[in-house]
């Protein structure tokens, strides 16, 4: 009889890297921490009469600034919490996700200035919120981007 074959030794872990579904936590703890805030000042700012009669237009205005991302994170981490554990793993470059925590953490800053600012500036709150649409869309697109890209990956090394 021959001996079994040795195991295949694992991938080498490349030096500049991170494993992808650490990548993915992290940036998915970011935004869930962000919209918990957002969306807790939201119903607090609702439930007290700031937006009178508007509160749904404050809603429709704040909904699509995160629940898409959020949609898009939740879906995959969901679907790979559901599948069988692979021995591959997928790794991401430490640069790229830097870029992707730093621009998703500036984002969501910009959309808490933005609902904080209004006692500050001279437009009201949702015509505030109407033109700030004019720096966060093009934001979005560039942060959705990059997520996207963490979140869609299933390229492995080896």
């Amino acid at each position: 009889m021959q001996p079994a074959p040795a195991p295949a030794e694992p991938p080498p872990v490349p030096k500049d890297g991170m494993p992808l579904a650490r990548a993915r936590s992290r940036l998915a703890a970011v935004w869930l921490s962000a919209a918990g805030i957002v969306f807790g000042l939201l119903i607090l700012q609702s439930l007290l009469g700031k937006y009178e009669n508007r509160v749904q237009q404050a809603w429709s205005w704040a909904l699509p600034t995160m629940m898409p991302t959020l949609t898009l994170m939740l879906s995959v981490l969901g679907a790979d919490a559901l599948r069988v554990v692979e021995s591959e793993t997928a790794y991401v470059k430490k640069s790229f996700f830097h870029l992707a925590f730093w621009m998703s953490l500036a984002y969501l800053s910009l959309i808490l200035v933005t609902i904080l600012i209004e006692p500050l500036v001279s437009y009201s709150s949702l015509d505030l919120f109407n033109l700030s649409n004019l720096w966060l869309g093009p934001f979005q697109g560039l942060v959705a981007s990059t997520i996207g890209l963490l979140f869609f990956s299933k390229k492995t090394v080896g």
